[in-house]
């Protein structure tokens, strides 16, 4: 990934420091002086086992495929996932063809299979959201706070419609393809390099992936055990990072509803998701921040709990991811031949002649 890609992350630390120097940093120092570690530390804890919950979210789909791979490569994947969707602007879209890159050259499964695994963790992902964006509309309404509630309820309605869409997507063959050539032209640009060495492939892939992926997707549309366990998994993430934000308040000595930790979460992760600025970071906490004031959180506290929490939730996979992501480059890179090979011959024993490109970007 090139400079362009990180030439916002000045501005994500310019903001965030904006937003200390507004809360007050003589203020903020008060509050951190009596912190309690052992909350904080269990804060980090927590974050860790949602990533692990998430990892076993998406192993429980993979299996229920006959794609067997080491839990530490699942993780892995999902990490190095994490990376690159916290470095992406916007709907942070790019980490999920790369998670789907590394599982099929570390398995050697088409990337249909792995595909339509990575499309149903994002839907299974959603579904609890949705869930959490309307009880907190209703916790939200009988605050009565009508402009808070309005929003979030806009949020529900927009986060309903992106559900349908994409299951609309997901069962439609076209407009499958065109997925997966706007998640390649993000690839692209994340990594030029792997992308063009492997564009032919990719192009093959797809063509031949993508009825693959649509049988694979209703498999597990009908794959009633795996689909729950996926959800309950998804809940059990989501209810820990509620949870770790808790903590962090118990780390600086104040309790909050955790009905009120839901809200600003589910606030803060869709508002993030449409920032321009890498991951969110630097908008999210102001966004957090100003919901917890809006809750009636003083400042000082919103802001240093606000900016703990995405210490922990954002910077520190982001830092881990990174480290995985470069080994990530260097390992594929000497492997990516071999491991490509198996796909070749899946793709080879399903289609005989060339495939032409239709729909290719």
């Amino acid at each position: 990934m090139g400079w362009k890609r990180y030439s916002l992350f000045p501005l994500s630390i310019l903001l965030i420091l904006l937003l200390l120097w507004w809360a007050g940093i003589g203020e903020i120092r008060e509050v951190l002086k009596n912190a309690n570690a052992n909350y904080f530390l269990l804060a980090v804890l927590v974050c860790i086992a949602s990533l692990i919950t998430w990892a076993l979210r998406w192993d429980v789909l993979l299996k229920s495929l006959g794609i067997r791979s080491p839990f530490k490569n699942v993780l892995a994947g999902l990490l190095i996932g994490v990376f690159v969707n916290n470095v992406t602007p916007g709907a942070r879209g790019g980490g999920e063809p790369v998670r789907m890159y590394y599982i099929s050259k570390k398995t050697g499964e088409p990337y249909g299979h792995v595909f339509a695994t990575v499309m149903m963790d994002r839907v299974s992902d959603v579904i609890p959201v949705v869930i959490m964006l309307l009880l907190a509309t209703i916790h939200v309404y009988y605050l009565g706070s009508l402009t808070l509630s309005a929003v979030i309820f806009l949020i529900d309605f927009v986060f309903a419609v992106l559900l349908l869409s994409l299951l609309g997507i997901f069962l439609s063959e076209r407009r499958t393809k065109n997925l997966l050539y706007w998640f390649y032209r993000r690839f692209k640009k994340l990594m030029p390099k792997k992308a063009l060495k492997y564009e032919s492939k990719f192009f093959h892939a797809v063509e031949v992936s993508v009825p693959q992926f649509q049988e694979n997707f209703r498999r597990l549309l009908r794959h009633r055990r795996a689909f729950l366990m996926a959800l309950i998994y998804s809940g059990i993430s989501w209810s820990l990072i509620v949870l770790r934000s808790y903590f962090i308040f118990l780390s600086l000595n104040h309790r909050i509803p955790l009905m009120s930790v839901l809200v600003v979460q589910v606030v803060g992760t869709v508002l993030g998701m449409m920032s321009v600025v890498p991951g969110g970071a630097g908008i999210t906490e102001a966004i957090n921040s100003a919901v917890y004031i809006f809750l009636g959180i003083d400042k000082e506290l919103a802001v240093t709990a606000t900016v703990l929490d995405r210490l922990v939730s954002y910077w520190v996979p982001t830092v881990i991811g990174a480290v995985l992501t470069a080994h990530f480059g260097i390992s594929i890179e000497g492997t990516a031949q071999s491991a490509s090979i198996k796909n070749d011959n899946d793709i080879n024993d399903d289609v005989e002649g060339e495939v032409h490109r239709e729909g290719s970007p």
